[in-house]
């Protein structure tokens, strides 16, 4: 295998060359292509990104695909996995036990990650440049993940499981209502919407009241460059603490060492500051008539409530079959950063992926 390589190339999607589906009536769509060699414990996996325009083609209107897999032979099951909130579909941290694409992609599966929108609105975007995120409602996003499951499987054969972390895993059921799916992969989510959030401009800011946003990125910063000093005590307890979440290790546990600090600062490092206000609200999708394969992981430190409402979704998409696992001690970062996050939840996926 040869070292590192990158392509770039810009193409009409109805070109061969991407092999995705065929632009929208009415829109010449386009998409910039990039691909990266990564070595993971010593395979050799590739990266392909596509930055694709969405209607109605303005500034902010791209999504972005990654896919990660072996750079050979790669023939295994097909994931699309569907970020939560502020969360975009790049890789946040190279190491497959802290990330389950790439523990997925290392053992030979197809993944792919979603940039929703969002990922391409800059942190420093004026009031005026925010108000286009008015118009970026659920169906809007249930568009864009439809499309992008559309064009994954041009570029992909095989049946497609759509894998969904928190607002993500909302998306997930949504699709699974519109699309022929393989199965659900769920990461502590629910079928339902997050719930309109009143008050307020076309924008939540991922900074909040107890930390805004120029304090959290300069918090962060200090962790990832000393996740043992004070700055990392400070951030596990405002994660432990936040009420958003239940204020008993909802967020994450880190700390009482159920995450590294360190992990969990840098995957919140890469979150997108603005969210639309308006992709809270929507009703909940009806579940299909015919159940489909569903894994759901769920996070106890939400509070039993929460684990019922995991379970209930899990239950309505997936019938008798449906499989749910409680993530004793887990908070809901720590589904996908927690230090057993490999054995309790990556692992089990790669098994339920292969009919393992």
């Amino acid at each position: 295998m040869s070292a590192a390589r990158t392509l770039i190339l810009v193409c009409a999607l109805a070109a061969a060359g991407c092999r995705g589906p065929k632009p929208e009536s009415g829109l010449e769509m386009r998409c910039a292509h990039l691909q990266t060699e990564r070595p993971v414990r010593g395979i050799a996996l590739c990266e392909d990104v596509w930055t694709c325009e969405r209607p109605p083609a303005g500034r902010f209107d791209r999504i972005t695909l990654h896919r990660v897999a072996p750079c050979e032979g790669a023939t295994g099951p097909v994931v699309l996995y569907l970020p939560g909130m502020h969360m975009n579909g790049e890789l946040p941290l190279l190491d497959a036990r802290h990330d389950l694409r790439l523990y997925l992609a290392q053992a030979g599966i197809r993944t792919w990650g979603l940039s929703y929108r969002t990922h391409a609105v800059p942190p420093d975007a004026t009031a005026a440049d925010l108000a286009v995120l008015d118009a970026w409602n659920a169906k809007l996003f249930a568009d864009d993940a439809t499309w992008a499951a559309g064009f994954v499987r041009g570029a992909d054969g095989g049946p497609l499981v759509i894998a969904g972390f928190s607002y993500g895993a909302g998306l997930a059921y949504r699709l699974s209502t519109r699309e022929p799916l393989a199965g659900l992969i769920i990461l502590d989510g629910i079928a339902g919407p997050p719930g309109a959030s009143g008050g307020g401009g076309a924008a939540l800011d991922v900074g909040s009241s107890r930390l805004p946003f120029a304090e959290r990125r300069a918090l962060l910063e200090q962790v990832v460059a000393d996740p043992r000093g004070a700055a990392g005590e400070q951030l596990a307890e405002l994660l432990y603490t936040s009420e958003r979440f239940g204020g008993r290790g909802g967020l994450s546990d880190a700390a009482h060492g159920v995450a590294d600090i360190g992990v969990v600062a840098r995957l919140l490092a890469t979150y997108d500051r603005w969210w639309p206000r308006a992709a809270l609200g929507g009703d909940a999708p009806k579940p299909p008539r015919a159940p489909l394969p569903v894994l759901a992981f769920a996070s106890a430190n939400m509070g039993p409530e929460w684990v019922s409402r995991v379970r209930t979704s899990a239950e309505a998409f997936g019938g008798k079959d449906a499989v749910v696992r409680e993530l004793r001690g887990f908070g809901h970062l720590d589904v996908l950063v927690g230090r057993d996050a490999p054995r309790l939840v990556f692992e089990p996926a790669r098994a339920w992926l292969v009919g393992g």
